[in-house]
């Protein structure tokens, strides 16, 4: 029996700092099938600052644009509106993923960096494969350690828990048991359940619930490949080590069944360096 049940990790989900407003906004008219993009621009206009990070990302190289662009309404045309829901999201969740998760070892920042790495490497690896929709990629690796984020909350929330998860780490419990010792769940499938709360397509579900099994995936199994690979990667080079990044493997499986023998992981890993850099810029306080 898990130490809480789910009822109890959703209240504490619920009590997480809200996305901005204008963000949500923003979101739900991207979530029209008919949404006019002056309408997204008037939305995002409102707050200045977030109208200049999206065209500072516009203009990024990650974007790899032939040219300038301006206007928030021009970066919204060319970026298109999947691009543009996955800058308003990065930025929305920094705060959030950057503060220290001390249930895993992270540092300041730490979990913030490997998310994006990992969105980055798997935006390329969907575009490579000429995947339909290398932007969902991109918010699948987002978002995939969400659950590290509740799981840690939860053990603020509830000193004795914190104490009762060091005293079973001591005793040598691997991070996978401590978690499903605390809620039934590993990270990746509470991150599932939080994303199926959020009201998020099934793909992406699938790709943060299954991001360390993706045999188990069947909706768009390579979504969630792409999602492995990079997270392997991102702790290649180094980000979202903490105390459990060694505990999990590439699943050499992957790379046959998305047609990625010959992919070099190094210039995987390169890609996530170079697009973190990009994402730092991009983000930095004026």
């Amino acid at each position: 029996m898990p130490k809480i049940d789910l009822d109890v990790v959703f209240r504490v989900t619920q009590k997480l700092p809200g996305l901005p407003q204008t963000t949500l906004r923003a979101l739900q008219v991207i979530n029209k099938p008919d949404f006019q993009i002056s309408e997204l621009t008037d939305i995002i206009r409102l707050d200045q600052a977030l109208a200049a990070r999206v065209l500072q990302w516009a203009n990024s190289p990650f974007y790899g644009l032939r040219y300038k662009v301006s206007t928030l309404e021009h970066a919204i045309m060319v970026m298109g509106a999947n691009a543009i829901q996955g800058v308003l999201l990065t930025i929305a969740v920094r705060e959030k993923l950057t503060a220290r998760v001390a249930g895993y070892g992270l540092k300041e920042g730490e979990l913030w960096r490997h998310s994006v790495a990992v969105a980055g490497g798997a935006r390329w690896l969907a575009t490579q494969q000429k995947y339909s929709q290398p932007d969902q990629a991109f918010l699948a690796g987002l978002l995939h350690d969400i659950g590290k984020l509740v799981l840690d909350e939860l053990l603020r929330y509830e000193p004795s828990w914190a104490e009762e998860w060091r005293h079973l780490s001591e005793q040598g419990a691997s991070f996978i048991e401590l978690e499903q010792w605390l809620t039934g769940l590993d990270h990746a499938e509470l991150g599932g359940k939080i994303a199926e709360q959020w009201n998020l397509p099934d793909l992406l579900i699938e790709a943060i619930a299954y991001h360390h099994t993706p045999e188990k995936a069947t909706v768009q199994p390579c979504l969630t490949q792409f999602v492995h690979l990079a997270d392997a990667a991102a702790l290649m080079i180094g980000t979202g080590l903490g105390y459990d990044g060694l505990a999990y493997e590439l699943d050499q499986s992957v790379l046959t069944d998305c047609n990625l023998e010959a992919l070099d992981m190094e210039e995987l890993m390169q890609v996530e360096v170079d697009y973190l850099e990009d994402a730092e810029f991009s983000l930095e306080s004026d």
